[in-house]
């Protein structure tokens, strides 16, 4: 049956994420980054909250971007003696609307040590981001071992293309990973 780490659609309550966050569903949600339990980080913050990358739904549309600098990255650390074999994953836009600034040019990139990186799965003008908070989710596959450590590494223009202001900017408010977890459920 569906649980724990199997996907259904983008952001359900099955996520690694909700799953820490809510210590397997005996606790009411919290932001995992906000409680400790996972690390969230950004290669640069522009605007917005390093914790809005873990957050499982905004009560209100956030703006959430680093700055207009190439190779931008968002990360989380699944914490201490945890670790993910991950076969989906999906990302959630910010508050900006129509297509500007949309991820198109990055990768999912998996670490155990948040310092040499190996890419689980390559986006080329992947145009599946749209709109204000949108969200989308993609497979991956042929991940063959568990991280600690996931980030977003955005490898070329944003939806505002090269020859625009802004384009390197990586815009996104939110993470969620599936797959099956290794280690403690709880901090």
């Amino acid at each position: 049956g569906q649980g724990a780490g199997c996907f259904s659609s983008a952001f359900d309550t099955n996520g690694v994420l909700y799953h820490i966050a809510t210590d397997g569903g005996t606790r009411p949600y919290a932001n995992p980054h906000a409680s400790g339990k996972v690390q969230a980080s950004w290669s640069s913050c522009w605007n917005g909250e390093i914790k809005s990358f873990v957050q499982h739904s905004h009560a209100q549309p956030v703006y959430c971007y680093t700055k207009d600098e190439p190779n931008s990255w968002m990360a989380v650390d699944l914490g201490e003696g945890r670790s993910l074999l991950p076969n989906y994953y999906c990302l959630r836009a910010d508050l900006h609307g129509t297509d500007k600034f949309k991820l198109r040019n990055w990768e999912l990139q998996g670490s155990d040590d948040g310092a040499a990186w190996v890419t689980l799965r390559t986006h080329a003008n992947d145009s599946a981001l749209k709109g204000s908070m949108g969200t989308a989710a993609w497979p991956v596959e042929g991940a063959d071992r568990a991280y600690r450590h996931f980030r977003i590494l955005q490898t070329g223009p944003n939806s505002q293309g090269p020859n625009s202001s802004y384009f390197h900017n990586l815009i996104c408010s939110g993470i969620e990973l599936y797959g099956r977890l290794r280690g403690a459920r709880a901090s």
